[in-house]
């Protein structure tokens, strides 16, 4: 499951371009904000594109976006960092670039759209959506004991918790985090429809 940490750290970013490129972003970004010396005011986190209700209203929908690369304390961005290196490299080989990097935007967003759909107030930053979007995507793999159970099981309760945690935006989490499973279904299907496809192919031969 983790047979990535294996490779050699200057073979990663060719490995894992997608990966490597939204940590490199963030990475940026985060140490662009820290130059500002107001790092922790909320202000400075709007005009670094931080999700914000009133304006979304006035049409800066890019927020949606921009607010998923956007970490604003050193341990929401080490830990998102973190579990995008060691859980994102998987999904992105198992979806392919283009498609897991319209996985991440998307489930990202989701929780951001969220916010704005159950009127979550507040200055709302980070890759929490996307995060959740992953973990979705491996429930699924769960769901159908593709990876090892106790992973499996260690990762659902992981959910569990944070959704406990963060009770207040669970609403908001919770998109992404069935968008992330019915992704996982999905990609798994046509993975499975394509390997059926070869081997009526291979029978025929």
């Amino acid at each position: 499951m983790f047979g990535h940490t294996f490779i050699p750290f200057r073979r990663f970013p060719h490995v894992f371009p997608v990966v490597t490129s939204i940590l490199l972003v963030q990475t940026v970004i985060y140490i662009v904000l820290l130059s500002t010396g107001h790092v922790n005011d909320p202000k400075v986190w709007v005009q670094y594109g931080a999700y914000i209700d009133w304006r979304i209203e006035q049409g800066e929908w890019w927020r949606y976006i921009s607010a998923t690369f956007l970490h604003v304390n050193l341990f929401q961005f080490i830990f998102i960092s973190f579990f995008l290196y060691i859980f994102g490299p998987q999904l992105e080989w198992m979806m392919g670039r283009f498609f897991f990097t319209f996985f991440y935007l998307i489930t990202g967003s989701l929780a951001n759209i969220g916010y704005y759909i159950f009127d979550i107030s507040g200055v709302h930053t980070g890759a929490n959506g996307a995060i959740y979007g992953i973990l979705g995507f491996y429930l699924y793999l769960y769901f159908l004991r593709l990876i090892d159970p106790n992973s499996g099981m260690g990762l659902f309760l992981l959910v569990i918790i944070n959704l406990a945690l963060n009770w207040s935006s669970m609403l908001a989490y919770l998109l992404s985090l069935f968008r992330g499973f019915l992704f996982g279904m999905i990609i798994i299907e046509i993975r499975r429809w394509k390997v059926d496809e070869e081997d009526e192919e291979d029978k025929h031969q």
